[in-house]
C-alpha cells in the first residue's frame, strides 16, 4: 500500500490536543504509553491489529484518544500506526494533526469514487499515516455498514503485520454504523469522560459491543494519578481536565 503525503507536514500546524507531541513528559502521555504496551504487548494472545475507538456520547474525547494512542504508537521502534477517521458525521481528526480539510476520504473510497492509496496522508510522526474522512456525506450509516468497509478493515489489518489500525468512530449511542465497525474490528476500547458521562450512558453502551472485543475503557480528563481497575482496565488521563 503505498503513502502519498497530500497534506501538510509543517509541526507548527498539530494542535494543542497532540499530548504525546507537544508534551511528551506530561501525565496523558504516560497514559498513552501504559495503554500503548497494554495493546502491543498483551499478556496473553495476539495483540489486536484493528481497533476501534470510540464513547457512549459526544464529547467524551474519543478522537483527542485515537489521534494520541496512535501517534504513541508510531513512536516506538518496532511498530507503525493508520489513522483512520471513521466519524463521517462529525470528523476532526485532522484539525488535531494540523491536517487541512480535504473532499477526499473514507468516504470517497466507499463510495467507489476513488482508490485508496491516493486518500492516504502524511502526518508530522513517521510512521503514522493517516485516512481522513473525506467530503461530508448523507449517507454516513449505509456506507460504513457496507461490505466494502469490513473488506477494507480485513486489507489494511492483513496487510502489514507490524501496523496497528486506529478506528476512530462516531459515539456508539448515536450512530448505528459504529457497532457494525466494532463487530468487525479485533478489539474496541470505549471512551468516558469524568464527571461527564452518564453512567447509564456507559453501559448502554457497552451492551452493544461484543464483550469479547471490549478491551479497555478510557476514563478521560481523570486529575489522579493513572490507575487500573478491574479486568477491562480503566485508567485516567489528566488533559483536558476542569481547572479548580
Amino acid at each position: 500500500m503505498e503513502e502519498i503525503s497530500r497534506g501538510s507536514e509543517e509541526d507548527s500546524l498539530v494542535s494543542e490536543e497532540l499530548v504525546v507531541f507537544n508534551s511528551p513528559n506530561s501525565l496523558f502521555t504516560e497514559s498513552c504509553r501504559f495503554l500503548r504496551s497494554k495493546i502491543t504487548r498483551p499478556s496473553a494472545n495476539n495483540p489486536p491489529r484493528s481497533i476501534l475507538i470510540s464513547s457512549a456520547l459526544s464529547g467524551d474525547g474519543k478522537t483527542l484518544v485515537a489521534c494520541n494512542l496512535a501517534a504513541s504508537i508510531s513512536q516506538t521502534p518496532e511498530e507503525y500506526a493508520l489513522l483512520v477517521d471513521a466519524d463521517l458525521r462529525s470528523p476532526r481528526a485532522h484539525k488535531i494533526f494540523g491536517v487541512p480539510p480535504v473532499e477526499l476520504g473514507l468516504s470517497t473510497y466507499l463510495s467507489g469514487k476513488a482508490a485508496l492509496p491516493g486518500l492516504l496522508q502524511k502526518t508530522a510522526f513517521d510512521k503514522l499515516t493517516f485516512l481522513p474522512a473525506g467530503n461530508s456525506t448523507t449517507t454516513p450509516a449505509e456506507l460504513l455498514s457496507s461490505e466494502r468497509m469490513r473488506e477494507l478493515i480485513r486489507e489494511l489489518r492483513d496487510r502489514y503485520s507490524d501496523r496497528f489500525i486506529i478506528i476512530d468512530s462516531a459515539p456508539l449511542a448515536l450512530a448505528p454504523e459504529t457497532t457494525v465497525i466494532a463487530n468487525a474490528v479485533d478489539a474496541v476500547i470505549l471512551v468516558v469522560r469524568h464527571g461527564k458521562t452518564p453512567r447509564d450512558a456507559v453501559m448502554q453502551a457497552i451492551k452493544r459491543i461484543n464483550k469479547e472485543k471490549l478491551i479497555g475503557v478510557v476514563y478521560n480528563a481523570y486529575d489522579e494519578p493513572s490507575k487500573l481497575y478491574n479486568r477491562y482496565g480503566y485508567y485516567g488521563g489528566g488533559y483536558g481536565k476542569k481547572k479548580k
